[in-house]
């Protein structure tokens, strides 16, 4: 079935958004309803820019924060509890000290730092830089999807930046890539009303896979994650990715709502949870 396309400047590149069974006038608009709210959400959690919210925060320290700000950092922190750590997005100072090509550093901030009283929000580490693009992005796409339903839109399909939500009844063929093998997949799997995020150490690095733009990534080089909602997938991706295996394996464990799919150093896959009912070819 065909989709009318629509694409905006988003998450530092483009966000793609197809919507079905809709004329392009009603298409458009509703399109343009969706996106402003994408715009409006990224000036709150955009890390490099100086003006948005969440580096405001970063600069004052101490700050009240807005809901949308306050639900993501909440989200982050259970997700550092489940890790024990090693998710961890007070890690900032890392990002943009490999992102300037200053090699590796060592932070003395954790997710303990932040302290939360209501909408209040406390950086009590001077070496905490909240950084939430391993979960804003998803954040954001859902919120998106949330406009897009209550204009009536059942089958869309949300494709940021390669993880993406899919909406309504139709069934979708994506592949998933191959690490080590730019522009080929390594499998292809079946979508249809969920969402899914790719974590990986070859999209971003700085030199070479080691130094990716995910800070503490350990023994598997891929993570896909499908969820309900993109915001999970986008989370767990980045919490399965950074996690020793034992914490992994728990993680795993506890949440069978996720379907798994990791990719070793040996390109060696493994699955999880019922993510080969989903797998093509």
């Amino acid at each position: 079935m065909d989709g009318i396309l629509f694409e905006g400047e988003l998450f530092g590149k483009k966000v793609r958004i197809v919507l079905y069974n809709l004329d392009h006038k009603k298409a458009k608009r509703i399109f343009f309803k969706a996106y402003k709210e994408g715009l409006r959400l990224q000036k709150i959690f955009n890390f490099f820019d100086k003006e948005s919210e969440l580096s405001d925060l970063n600069l004052r320290r101490k700050r009240k924060v807005s809901k949308e700000l306050l639900e993501v950092i909440r989200n982050s922190i259970r997700f550092s509890g489940m890790t024990e750590g090693a998710y961890d997005v007070t890690l900032g100072k890392k990002i943009l000290n490999r992102k300037m090509g200053k090699g590796e550093i060592q932070v003395s901030s954790s997710y303990k730092d932040v302290d939360i009283k209501e909408n209040l929000i406390l950086l009590k580490n001077d070496e905490a830089l909240v950084d939430l693009g391993s979960i804003a992005k998803g954040f954001i796409t859902d919120k998106m999807a949330e406009i897009l339903k209550k204009e009536g839109v059942k089958d869309f399909i949300i494709d940021s930046r390669g993880d993406i939500l899919f909406s309504g009844n139709i069934e979708h063929i994506i592949g998933i890539a191959n690490p080590r093998d730019k522009g080929k997949d390594i499998k292809k799997i079946k979508m249809k009303n969920k969402a899914v995020a790719t974590s990986g150490d070859y999209n971003q690095y700085y030199g070479d896979y080691k130094n990716s733009h995910i800070v503490n990534s350990k023994s598997i080089i891929s993570a896909t994650i499908i969820a309900d909602t993109l915001q999970e997938a986008d989370a767990f991706s980045t919490a399965l990715f950074v996690s020793e295996e034992a914490i992994r394996k728990k993680l795993i464990h506890e949440n069978p709502q996720i379907k798994v799919f990791l990719i070793k150093d040996d390109l060696e896959a493994e699955t999880y949870n019922g993510f080969e009912e989903v797998i093509y070819e």
